[in-house]
């Protein structure tokens, strides 16, 4: 009686396995392959919106974003005629149907997919979706710093197994950035969302070269240097001013001018050392590398200074060592600003 019943029931299940739809439109297997090319390749709009820019880290030269990639492409063996009442967009599973995959070739780890929507229109249009958060690689040109802007790069390509069957394009309509006040980083201005298409230079037939379209995003950013200016250009430049002291001192007074000199050398290295954790190690001379190593140098000159008024105090009066003072007044800061503007030309301007 048991055996006859097992029978029975597993009879019913190959039946229900046999009669029922593989998916919910009655197709009788899924659409896993490629439309037919028809010598061609298929095109893939694409498009990426920016909905939230996380950070940038000058350090490993990677920022992160979160956002949404959109694909659209054709397929004609999905075209659906509705009918009356039915909704004009069927859903569909990634693992029902083909679809394209493309991946961020700049991205340091592998981005994450909180969720998706795939749909199809009647005449067979198939738009992906997918809300992602990566981390991407940026090539930061830091020379400016901290005057600097800088774009920030997305490189979607294909996966390697579908090089030789699609062409990317861009989709400007899903292309962009938001404009919520939490998507710029902190000291940055996000400028618009700029996009270019890299048309494969090789042949796409089967038996060329693989082709190599891809579409490039970029992000551009520039930094709010008000920061910088405040907290470092203006405490460095009156370092600088305050050795300049040395120069009202009498040339006789050498303890007093190499004392206020030596306490500025002290102070000027103290605050480098604070600042070390804000400031971006490169391999180049920044900006604020070239201002820091011109204060620097300014002061040490105050303290020659100091010794060769003293010197010609000593072996030439005070007459001499008065018209030494009074030159070195003028020619002191007049050289800084020179040199201040020299930099700001050589590292900005250019």
């Amino acid at each position: 009686m048991h055996r006859a019943v097992f029978l029975c029931f597993l009879l019913l299940m190959v039946c229900t396995t046999v009669t029922s739809p593989s998916n919910s439109f009655g197709a009788a297997d899924p659409i896993i392959e490629s439309p037919a090319d028809n010598g061609r390749p298929i095109v893939i709009k694409v498009g990426v919106y920016i909905l939230n820019l996380v950070a940038l880290d000058e350090a490993s030269q990677t920022f992160s974003c979160t956002g949404y990639l959109t694909e659209t492409w054709q397929d004609p063996r999905l075209a659906f005629a509705p009918g009356a009442g039915q909704p004009l967009l069927r859903p569909y599973r990634k693992q029902d149907i083909w679809f394209p995959l493309l991946q961020f070739d700049n991205s340091a780890v592998p981005r994450t997919l909180s969720s998706y929507q795939l749909v199809g229109q009647a005449d067979g249009t198939m738009r992906y979706i997918e809300k992602f958060a990566v981390r991407l690689s940026a090539n930061l040109n830091l020379r400016s710093f901290p005057f600097d802007s800088q774009e920030l790069g997305i490189y979607v390509h294909p996966f390697p197994g579908q090089v030789k069957r699609i062409v990317l394009t861009v989709d400007p309509d899903s292309t962009g950035i938001s404009t919520a006040p939490y998507t710029p980083l902190p000291l940055w201005s996000t400028g618009p969302v700029t996009s270019r298409s890299v048309a494969a230079s090789a042949s796409i037939d089967r038996t060329g070269p693989e082709a190599s379209s891809h579409v490039v995003f970029e992000i551009k950013v520039v930094r709010n240097s008000e920061y910088y200016t405040f907290r470092i250009f203006v405490p460095l430049a009156l370092m600088v001013a305050v050795s300049w002291a040395v120069l009202w001192i009498p040339p006789d007074d050498l303890n007093s001018q190499l004392l206020i000199a030596v306490t500025t050398v002290l102070t000027l290295v103290a605050f480098s050392v604070a600042l070390s954790n804000i400031l971006p190690p490169v391999a180049y001379l920044t900006f604020y590398d070239a201002f820091f190593l011109i204060c620097f140098f300014f002061i040490l000159l105050t303290v020659a200074e100091a010794l060769v008024v003293h010197t010609s105090h000593r072996k030439f009066g005070h007459a001499g060592a008065v018209r030494i003072r009074h030159m070195t007044r003028r020619m002191l800061p007049l050289s800084f600003v020179a040199i201040t503007l020299i930099l700001i030309f050589s590292f900005i301007v250019l």
